[in-house]
């Protein structure tokens, strides 16, 4: 497997420190906050950006994210997929992620996986232009429309296209009460990355109490050694969304997030 490190575990530092920071601490790629991105390009340039993760030798491996991508204006959507694509093309980045929607009350099962779908393959026709994939995140929270890893590959395996795929965040996969027996099913291959960080509880959790992997309650090792059973051998990335390590310089917490990260791969 290999290591990446996210940009939002960095929230307030610069795409710069993070690329910096990220190959000092170890790690092989980087999936790329996008205002980050566009603060660094509007400061110096696609070019610039680009120089800076090869002279570092790190792999930008995703862009994140296009949130809220159903059940809202879906031409807006579109065009910021189209947006993003060409910048991953641009930079060498393998995939987009794609976050499912927040909805009001509950909608059946039918009308989610029939948004969902139209919009995943509408968004593949526009990556393919530019050969990029996407990463389609089901998110455990209650409201928001795909909140299971069995309902996203459900709708993943209907959208049938070769550069769609999942990610699976580990916070969202237990929180979402997903289980591994439901990991165990998947095509490994399909798994664009994973998204390592633990929890201090399994009830009504934030995004903010996320926990560096190791540090919470969360199995990761029986996850592990789920991913290893099935063959996924991608990369392993440390997102987090703690304002805790927000106050920290970007390089000690990326150096913690490799030490951490590292035990269990």
């Amino acid at each position: 497997m290999k290591l990446a490190f996210n940009g939002a575990t960095t929230i307030r530092a610069s795409l710069a420190e993070d690329i910096v920071c990220a190959k000092r601490a170890g790690f092989e790629m980087l999936e790329i906050w996008k205002s980050k991105l566009f603060d660094m390009i509007k400061n110096g340039g696609v070019e610039t950006v680009k120089r800076l993760f090869e002279q570092n030798v790190l792999k930008p491996v995703t862009i994140n994210s296009i949130e809220q991508a159903t059940f809202s204006s879906r031409e807006e959507k579109l065009d910021e997929c189209e947006k993003l694509c060409e910048l991953a093309n641009m930079l060498n980045v393998e995939a987009i992620v794609v976050v499912p929607g927040f909805v009001r009350g509950r909608l059946d099962e039918a009308t989610i996986v029939k948004e969902s779908v139209e919009v995943l393959k509408q968004m593949a026709s526009i990556a393919r232009r530019f050969n990029v994939k996407l990463g389609f995140e089901f998110l455990g929270f209650s409201d928001c429309s795909v909140n299971t890893l069995t309902l996203a590959w459900k709708i993943v395996e209907q959208v049938g296209e070769d550069n769609v795929g999942l990610i699976v965040d580990t916070c969202h996969f237990f929180a979402g009460g997903s289980k591994l027996e439901s990991l165990e099913q998947i095509d490994a291959s399909k798994i664009i990355i994973v998204h390592v960080n633990d929890l201090p509880k399994l009830e009504g959790v934030k995004d903010s109490d996320r926990l560096m992997p190791g540090d919470g309650i969360l199995p990761l090792r029986d996850f592990f050694k789920t991913l290893k059973k099935i063959g996924y051998s991608g990369p392993v990335s440390v997102e987090l969304f703690n304002e805790r390590y927000w106050q920290l310089s970007a390089c000690e917490v990326a150096k913690e997030a490799f030490e951490k990260l590292k035990v269990f791969v």
